[in-house]
């Protein structure tokens, strides 16, 4: 360890070459010592043999500027072929898109660089590509029309966003690029390509004794309805009138406009054949008569409904069927039981409505 001031003065021979080699000697050693050098100039080096490091004055020489460790290799830094990094590596804050921070060789605009705080940005060929902010993470911010897509193993599109149609594949399945209607669902065409299309859908009504009053009402059945099945369980009346079902709009049930006919059956005998205007009319004129069975109603265009069905009498020993059609005012929503005088009333048994669409 040696230091020196770098200053020979005017001395006698052998006290000049004692001081030729000390500064010889403080210059081979980096000026190597525990405490800086008492005399210091601009780009000195110094070995700091207390901390390990070595160290060069800076221009101004007011400052000493860490250069590396002194007992590791390559000074402990980073060889040009590359190594280990175990301090942080700190980019320049000032890159940007056509210029990023960390960019490659001969391909300067392509990489990365810190657009705002807290935020990373990658870029190629000097556009944004990607965000990665707190809160989110933004593809395609640079406004390019680029896709996005990630691959499997065996999959090329296992997840793509076509940014020239704005459609989604999933796992080879193209999903439509708008929303549909309400109550709508994704039907394939078979060959990967989805689509939204009206459901089919089918509910069941609470069902409603039969047990009191000249009728009973389901009412608030949705507009998307198409098909109505009425069953009715032991169904009997206090009086000798048939019963028949009547449909309904916003505007209430309507009473008239049906073209319908009923056919009634006593064993052998077939009882002929009744035309109506009130509704679809199940013959049987028994009191106390035990009705089971089910009528079902098709809505076949816009508000025209047709309807056909069989009710069986085992009380009596009848059975009746009736069929026909009515074109309601409006979009069904209600449906109706009663008796054809509408003064007789139900005194047992139990009705409901399954409706599908």
């Amino acid at each position: 360890m040696a230091q020196h001031d770098y200053i020979i003065a005017n001395q006698s021979g052998a006290a000049f070459r004692s001081d030729l080699n000390n500064g010889l000697a403080a210059i081979v050693s980096q000026n190597s010592g525990a405490a800086q050098p008492s005399t210091t100039y601009a780009y000195q080096w110094w070995a700091d043999t207390a901390t390990g490091l070595l160290k060069i004055r800076n221009a101004a020489n007011n400052a000493w500027i860490t250069i590396g460790t002194l007992a590791d290799a390559n000074l402990g830094l980073l060889s040009l072929a590359g190594g280990t990094l175990t301090g942080a590596l700190l980019l320049d804050d000032s890159g940007t898109v056509s210029e990023p921070a960390l960019a490659f060789d001969g391909d300067a605009n392509t990489g990365i660089w810190r657009s705002a705080a807290d935020t990373l940005n990658v870029a190629t060929n000097g556009v944004e590509n990607a965000e990665f902010g707190t809160s989110e993470v933004v593809f395609n911010d640079g406004g390019a029309d680029i896709d996005f897509r990630i691959e499997g193993d065996t999959k090329a599109n296992l997840f793509k966003v076509d940014a020239g149609t704005d459609k989604v594949i999933i796992d080879g399945l193209t999903y439509p690029s708008a929303d549909g209607t309400a109550d709508q669902a994704l039907v394939t065409n078979g060959s990967g390509v989805l689509s939204f299309a009206s459901r089919s859908r089918l509910a069941r009504a609470t069902a409603l004794a039969s047990t009191s009053g000249t009728s009973i009402d389901f009412t608030g059945i949705p507009s998307w309805v198409k098909r109505i099945t009425v069953m009715l369980l032991a169904v009997s009346t206090d009086g000798t009138s048939g019963v028949q079902i009547q449909l309904g709009d916003s505007g209430g049930v309507e009473t008239t406009g049906y073209s319908t006919s009923g056919t009634a059956i006593s064993g052998t005998n077939t009882c002929g054949i009744s035309t109506f205007t009130s509704g679809f009319v199940m013959l049987g004129s028994l009191v106390g008569a035990s009705r089971s069975g089910a009528i079902v109603f098709t809505n076949i265009a816009t508000n025209y409904w047709v309807g056909i069905g069989n009710i069986d009498e085992p009380g009596g020993a009848q059975a009746g069927c009736t069929q026909g059609f009515k074109e309601l005012s409006a979009t069904l929503d209600r449906i109706r039981l009663t008796t054809i005088n509408g003064t007789d009333a139900f005194d047992a048994g139990l009705v409901n409505i399954i409706y599908e669409g």
